[in-house]
């Protein structure tokens, strides 16, 4: 049987559920064009989607770009405490901060590894690094 939309959809074929899930997951089209392209129902798309947990269409997808900026907000917040911190031991304050600044590099970098996308430049880290660095020893020589 050919489907509107020219795909072939042969009766008594496996349905592809690998290809479904990832024009569902992709949202390449919407759910109805994706069961009409296989030959399926809303409702067999639906049980599919719940029963191996697929996301929600509606679930908002997070940008790379989104988890650095949220990533920068958390370390900016980390430095503001670190700075308020008089009387507190600054070793478990740092360490956090160094943590958190790891977790930013393995962010840019997974940017970095995705097709089309320009690296980081190293001069940008390691400005912040230095950054931070100065901070903590500005911080210790209070």
């Amino acid at each position: 049987m050919v489907t509107k939309l020219g795909h072939e959809a042969e009766p008594g074929a496996p349905i592809r559920w690998d290809i479904v899930r990832a024009e569902y997951e992709g949202r390449h089209f919407l759910p109805a064009v994706i069961c009409e392209r296989h030959g399926i129902t809303l409702a067999q798309l639906r049980y599919r989607r719940e029963v191996e947990g697929w996301p929600s269409i509606r679930a908002r997808v997070v940008r790379q770009e989104d988890l650095v900026a949220r990533m920068l907000k958390v370390l900016d917040k980390q430095i503001r405490r670190l700075e308020a911190a008089v009387d507190e031991p600054i070793d478990k304050q740092a360490n956090v901060l160094s943590i958190q600044a790891k977790t930013l590099d393995k962010l840019i970098e997974m940017g970095a590894a995705q097709p089309n996308v320009e690296p980081p430049t190293k001069k940008d880290m390691t400005d912040l690094r230095n950054k931070l660095a100065k901070r903590i020893e500005q911080y210790r020589n209070r």
